[in-house]
Formats: structure tokens, sequence, C-alpha cells
């Protein structure tokens, strides 16, 4: 039998027997992008996340370290949608083969601490637990704490 054998990202190898491919998918041809969702609270100012976020694509496309990863501008593509809790915002970088991973790492890393710095909320989910108690009697509580 007849097998084609790939090794992904993580460096598993996979065998597929030939009569079982039926697509195949190249992330490394020619170009890659590395594509990016951006999550901002509704409070924040879109218009100006869109350019803090062209501002850092600029940043990074004039780094010298990333510079020859990168062989396009930024290219925003806005509102992607609207989130149970956030405004997620949608572009991506394009880049040579292979180095969309580095370029995206260090895109996130930037928009973090400039986020940070600007006060730009990333929201993330949070649960407010409460705790009852079947006794609601403060006389019975405090008897207990005192014995104790």
């Amino acid at each position: 039998m007849r097998m084609t054998v790939v090794r992904d990202i993580e460096g598993t190898v996979h065998f597929i027997p030939n009569g079982q491919i039926t697509a195949v998918s190249n992330l490394t041809q020619e170009w890659s992008r590395a594509l990016f969702d951006i999550s901002v609270a509704y409070k924040e100012n879109v218009d100006q996340v869109l350019d803090v976020l062209r501002a850092l694509g600029n940043e990074l496309r004039s780094d010298d370290a990333f510079m020859p990863m990168i062989l396009e501008d930024l290219k925003m593509l806005g509102v992607e949608a609207f989130g149970d809790s956030a405004v997620v915002i949608r572009f991506y970088i394009q880049t040579w083969p292979g180095k969309q991973w580095d370029v995206k790492r260090e895109m996130l890393r930037r928009i973090k601490n400039r986020f940070d710095e600007l006060h730009i909320e990333i929201p993330f989910p949070q649960r407010t637990v409460v705790l009852r108690h079947e006794d609601h009697d403060p006389k019975k509580a405090g008897s207990d704490s005192q014995a104790a």
C-alpha cells in the first residue's frame, strides 16, 4: 500500500494511505499569513484600537529582526464579530513561508504590552461565585465562631 508521510508543526509524523487523501493543505508554499483575531472590550474606541494595531504593524515591519520575514504591510480587515464580551478585530500580516508563527508571537507580545500602556482592555471570562448558607440565623453563626 502506498502512503504519504507528513510531519506536523509539533513534530508528529502522520502516515496517510494515498487512497484516503481527499484534500491537502500547505501553510508554507510561496507565502504565508499570520492571522489575528484581537478581542477588545465593548467600551473601547474601535477606531483608536485600529490605529494602534496599524502602528504596531508598521513598527514590527520596521524592526531589523522582523523586516526580512514580512512581505507586506499589515492588512486590516476590520471588525470581524461581536462576541459575548468583546469586539473582535481581524487583520493579517503576509510573511515568508514558515515565518508566520515568529511574526505572530512577536506581534501578540507587542499588542499586549501596548494595550497595557494605553489601558485598552482585553476581556476575558469572569465568574462571580456566590456562597449561600442554609442557616441564616446570625445567632447560630455567631455562636459557632465563638465556640471555635
